[in-house]
């Protein structure tokens, strides 16, 4: 009982839960008294406090059901006070529904706030959330979300803008990878609002606009669910993914990294073979490719092709958990690389060591490690294993690129190749709920399944256009890959000279940007355009022989003892704040003192970026319930949160970097470094 009492997410809870109750009281009187600008005032407040609570949902069930009696009677009675207003404030918001057309309300004097009011959703975080407009969009609308405090509003302009016509505190984007940008290096907002979408623009589109509107709805959607699962992926593996790397460290400095590969695949055919149904239609013709093509095949592909005696060049790994029993089973004698992401789970590392090609797989958040060598980085990262290879085989400039086994799709009753170790799956449909679930799902897969959070009994499904017309079932994360290979395909080809990027999937998703033919062709062109046989050997034994080995063991040493030492102090100034804010509790200290310290942990954090990067929605929670704080005594409630997540984290780094050193050492006094 007594932590909930302490604890600021709980203190945090109660002021929303009683700030509601009052808030309600007040939006009432408001509405008898005719006072508009108070009710507007109040449901704008009440959105605000909607998103909120939603935000500690979890922590509001925990705590209710914890409490007393007594408690749960007075929470009880803050919600139904709350809810006496819920519905005076949706038949407040939609007053000028039906009244007149859009174009005519705008011309009211409270118009443009009344066609807010009625369109922007009940939970909203004036801060945080995002609402989007065209450059269509009838300013007014714009100015009217500004007024009452709108921080983030994003503008997609269907035809170009002067400087001069644009508003002050918009963001404005034209192309669709700046979409893209803005949910990336920002932060992911809970919600989006499209205006367009609901509030038809005004004035309207013009006919020879209106494709290139429809498609800015569905791009900004896309780019607002790719983000919303990279925040859900960070949330769920951003300590692993630290944990990890760091593990990885001694491994990746002896190896040879991407940017030992730059170069050397330039105009080399490079194949993909993913582990989708159509896979079983066209495998044995990969044999054709064996000397004239570099095979590529993520691990969950492996024993199909082992199966019909195909030995893939690479083997690549891009997921955090521990996929090493896809690779139990098979003969990695004679292939010649494993490329595996830098925070990918150390298994694979240690058991493979002398076939390591490390890579970035998630962007900003593993930069860290190619920062330490000067590696060079891929320019972001990719939901698939697939998408990330299709990526990288473009940024290395290999041509063509072929797509095999790529459904993203089912096929039937089957998600997965045969000869793969999740081939023995089966998919089933009910058509009247639009969901699928699986049965024949094998132990170790399933077990994963359980562990990242995945629906392992199935999930919703969705459709996307087919291969050879009409559409295919999918599902959502399909759908997502599928969005990937589009965007990445249009990017490639805006080039000067690109690649052919061809699709012999035979089946499955049509990718628009690729060509799509029979395998049996792409391999008749490639025989066509050369006769050369590509020394796959030289071209590895080149890869290898380049890493600067010393070199990269003296910049790592110098990292790791500067993190260990980052992680060190912020543990110790970690006690110090927060036995300074128990003091200043008790009346037995000053905030000043507290301050300093505290702007000292915070250059620390900085210096060595693990715990924001791990914990990065604790910490944003912590620093918004500071903010939000009304009293001294819930600013330091919500510090000393923040103070014991650094401390927990700092410890649960802190073994893997002392092993890490302790590992370096050991190598550079086996090589002589020493």
């Amino acid at each position: 009982m007594i932590q909930y009492q302490l604890d600021a997410n709980v203190s945090n809870l109660k002021l929303i839960l009683e700030e509601m109750a009052s808030n309600s009281e007040n939006i009432l009187k408001a509405g008898s008294d005719g006072d508009e600008q108070a009710v507007r005032q109040g449901v704008d407040r009440m959105r605000q406090l909607n998103s909120d609570l939603q935000g500690v949902g979890e922590i509001y069930k925990t705590y209710f059901d914890t409490r007393p009696d007594n408690e749960k009677a007075r929470i009880g009675r803050i919600l139904e006070q709350y809810k006496k207003s819920e519905d005076f404030c949706k038949t407040w918001a939609r007053r000028y529904e039906n009244i007149a057309p859009l174009p005519v309300l705008l011309e009211l004097p409270d118009g443009p706030g009344g066609i807010v009011d009625m369109y922007l959703p009940e939970a909203w975080d004036w801060n945080n959330d995002v609402i989007i407009f065209s450059n269509r969009s009838d300013r007014r609308l714009i100015d009217s979300v500004l007024d009452r405090g709108q921080r983030r509003i994003l503008i997609y302009c269907v035809n170009a803008v002067h400087d001069e016509d644009k508003i002050p505190g918009a963001v404005y984007v034209d192309e669709e990878k700046q979409i893209y940008a803005y949910f990336q290096n920002s932060l992911t907002p809970s919600r989006i609002f499209i205006f367009d979408k609901l509030a038809p623009p005004i004035p309207a589109i013009e006919s020879d606009e209106e494709d290139a509107h429809q498609d800015f709805v569905e791009i900004v959607h896309k780019a607002f669910q790719r983000s919303s699962v990279n925040r859900s992926t960070v949330r769920l593996f951003g300590n692993r993914w630290i944990n990890q790397g760091v593990e990885n460290l001694p491994i990746i400095a002896q190896q040879p990294s991407y940017k030992h590969l730059i170069g050397k695949l330039t105009k080399v055919p490079l194949v993909i073979i993913s582990p989708g149904p159509s896979l079983d239609k066209n495998i044995k013709q990969l044999h054709e490719l064996k000397e004239r093509a570099v095979l590529v095949s993520p691990a969950q592909t492996v024993m199909a092709l082992q199966r019909e005696g195909i030995i893939p060049d690479i083997v690549m790994v891009a997921d955090p958990c521990d996929l090493l029993y896809l690779l139990e089973d098979f003969d990695m004698s004679q292939v010649k690389a494993i490329l595996i992401g830098v925070s990918c789970n150390p298994s694979i590392y240690k058991r493979y060591i002398d076939k390591i090609i490390s890579f970035n797989v998630n962007g900003a958040i593993d930069a860290w490690i190619s920062n330490i060598f000067n590696d060079t980085p891929p320019p972001g990262g990719c939901g698939s294993v697939s998408s990330m290879a299709f990526m990288l085989a473009n940024e290395l400039k290999c041509d063509p690129i072929i797509l095999v086994g790529q459904d993203l799709s089912f096929a039937g009753e089957k998600q997965y190749s045969e000869g793969t170790y999740d081939g023995t799956m089966t998919v089933a449909f009910d058509e009247n709920s639009s969901t699928f679930s699986y049965t024949g799902i094998p132990q170790k897969s399933e077990e994963l399944m359980k562990t990242v959070g995945v629906p392992h009994k199935g999930g919703k499904t969705s459709t996307l256009p087919g291969y050879y017309g009409g559409l295919v079932q999918t599902k959502f994360d399909y759908a997502i890959f599928h969005g990937e290979f589009e965007r990445l395909a249009a990017r490639y080809l805006s080039n000067e000279n690109p690649p052919k990027l061809l699709n012999c999937t035979e089946g499955g998703a049509y990718i628009k940007g690729l060509e799509h033919i029979a395998l049996q062709q792409a391999i008749q062109e490639i025989k066509n355009s050369t006769d050369s046989i590509i020394d796959k050997r030289a071209i590895f034994e080149e890869v290898f022989n380049s890493v600067e080995k010393s070199q990269r063991l003296k910049s790592l040493e110098k990292v790791i003892s500067e993190v260990k030492s980052a992680l060190q102090t912020s543990i110790l100034l970690s006690k110090e704040c927060h036995a300074q804010a128990v003091k200043i509790e008790k009346g037995k200290a000053q905030t000043d003192e507290l301050s300093k310290i505290e702007m000292k942990l915070m250059r620390e954090i900085k210096t060595s970026n693990f715990i924001s990067i791990a914990v990065q929605d604790e910490i944003r929670n912590a620093i918004k319930l500071a903010d939000q704080a009304k009293t001294l005594k819930q600013n330091i409630g919500a510090s000393k949160l923040l103070y014991k997540l650094v401390m927990k984290e700092a410890k649960k780094i802190e073994p893997y970097v002392l092993a890490a050193e302790k590992t370096i050492n050991r190598i550079k006094n086996e090589l002589s470094l020493i």
